[in-house]
């Protein structure tokens, strides 16, 4: 990494947005030269480069401060291991989008299931000496945890994992393409996460 990278680099980390648009430019080309081929055909109605670069990009927003420089060119490998995976991400909830696996059509009785069923999925458990209590408590994390989200990301989880709308609905409601909203739902997921910390620690909050 030269030095004008490194100021750059420092820069961005400390919030200078303008310092990490420089960074994404410079290095965005050779990404996305890199991801060219990557999409399966089957997936390319439903999936763009465009798409996966673009969650890559506000991923690099968002987590820039995390970056720990290694060298000569470490930058753009640091962006093409989140496009990598945003790319894999994507392809892989598209096909268990195809297989069923992830539909769900929930009526209002299955309501607070889909609260409990998400919360697992983040990685909580339910499985207490009361799961009554459990069950109630991850509902009332997760309300707590949605409502902090920025409202796209919201749409996305309630939309899809509260109330099992079809993937062709949310890629109508939020106008991106399916494997776009699935990025988008995976990085919902993730500061859901990171909202919620600890699961137990948290809901011991809450009593």
């Amino acid at each position: 990494m030269n030095t004008m990278d490194e100021d750059l680099v420092a820069r961005a980390a400390g919030g200078d947005r303008d310092a990490l648009c420089q960074l994404l430019e410079e290095h965005g080309t050779g990404v996305r030269r890199a991801l060219a081929g990557a999409i399966p055909k089957r997936w390319q109605s439903m999936l763009a480069i465009d798409d996966v670069m673009q969650e890559t990009y506000t991923d690099a927003f968002l987590d820039v401060s995390d970056f720990v420089p290694r060298g000569r060119g470490s930058f753009q490998r640091w962006l093409a291991t989140i496009a990598k995976h945003n790319l894999l991400n994507a392809i892989q909830m598209l096909e268990a989008e195809k297989r069923g696996g992830n539909r769900r059509r929930i009526g209002s009785d299955m309501r607070e299931d889909s609260y409990v069923s998400l919360y697992d999925r983040l990685g909580g458990t339910t499985t207490t000496p009361s799961r009554h209590l459990a069950r109630t408590e991850a509902r009332t994390a997760l309300q707590h945890a949605i409502e902090q989200l920025p409202e796209d990301y919201r749409r996305a989880v309630q939309l899809y994992d509260l109330e099992g709308r079809p993937i062709e609905e949310l890629s109508s409601v939020l106008k991106r393409r399916p494997g776009a909203v699935f990025m988008l739902r995976a990085r919902a997921h993730r500061a859901l996460r990171r909202i919620l910390g600890a699961p137990s620690k948290y809901l011991s909050s809450l009593g």
